[in-house]
């Protein structure tokens, strides 16, 4: 259909493994515009990062990788500005970056708890203050916000990251 065959960009974070990286993968695959994001690209996330580079240039893929760490509005807004100038607002926004701890809840520092929550709801803020603008003024998009079924039931060992994904929810 005419729709499907229309390219379109979209921004992913927390593309170093899992859903990210096949969100980005897939995407890419299909013939749309990726930037798929994830934090430290030149550290931790360096292997990562190099073999999402590797695949966009073995398959001639329009992806880009991004540094892009959800706690950080300086590294949100740096990020946001490279796909802006880029490609403009993106079509598509997915908001997958999470963490998540288990333990016994009051064995987590207030930092420990601060940061969950930084990660998995704040982030999520930050990156639609970053990107919603524009999709506003063009008068389109789609927001995706990857969240978890720990955002509709409690589990035992799981208090901090249920509270992180029920605020998402």
């Amino acid at each position: 259909d005419q729709e499907s065959s229309v390219v379109k960009s979209i921004v992913i974070t927390g593309c170093s493994t899992g859903f990210g990286r096949d969100a980005a993968e897939r995407f890419a695959a299909a013939g749309h515009a990726v930037y798929a994001t994830m934090r430290n690209v030149d550290g931790k996330n360096a292997g990562a990062a190099g073999e999402l580079r590797d695949l966009a240039e073995e398959h001639d893929w329009d992806l880009h990788v991004l540094e892009l760490d959800v706690t950080d509005d300086g590294s949100v807004a740096s990020a946001a500005a490279k796909v802006l100038s880029t490609s403009g607002a993106p079509d598509v926004v997915i908001n997958n970056a999470g963490v998540m701890f288990v333990g016994f809840t009051e064995a987590y520092t207030t930092d420990e708890f601060r940061w969950q929550l930084d990660v998995n709801m704040l982030g999520v803020h930050r990156v639609l203050r970053a990107f919603l603008p524009g999709m506003r003024e063009r008068g389109s998009g789609l927001v995706i916000n990857v969240t978890s079924v720990a955002g509709r039931i409690a589990t035992p060992f799981s208090a901090v990251y249920n509270a992180s994904k029920w605020a998402l929810e």
